[in-house]
């Protein structure tokens, strides 16, 4: 994905296009897989399970408070 998206860059934007992204679909996210994937990349990456709907809105506050938390630990940590 990394290669592609520097050749992207390097030969398909012009002046004053964003830069590219990526978007890998997978049924199962493995972590070890995702660390090795991922390793050096930009700290702008995002890692998510793909779902084909939204959770209710109760679930879905639920998940960003979690992840919010996870978050501000990793930073009072560091």
């Amino acid at each position: 994905m990394n290669m592609y998206l520097g050749y992207f860059k390097a030969e398909e934007n012009t002046e004053g296009d964003n830069p590219p992204i990526g978007i890998i679909l997978a049924r199962q996210k493995d972590e070890l897989l995702v660390e090795y994937a991922i390793h050096g990349m930009s700290a702008r990456l995002f890692v998510q399970k793909y779902q084909l709907y939204l959770p209710d809105k109760a679930q879905l506050r639920r998940d960003i408070e979690r992840i919010y938390d996870q978050s501000a630990n990793k930073n009072d940590a560091l």
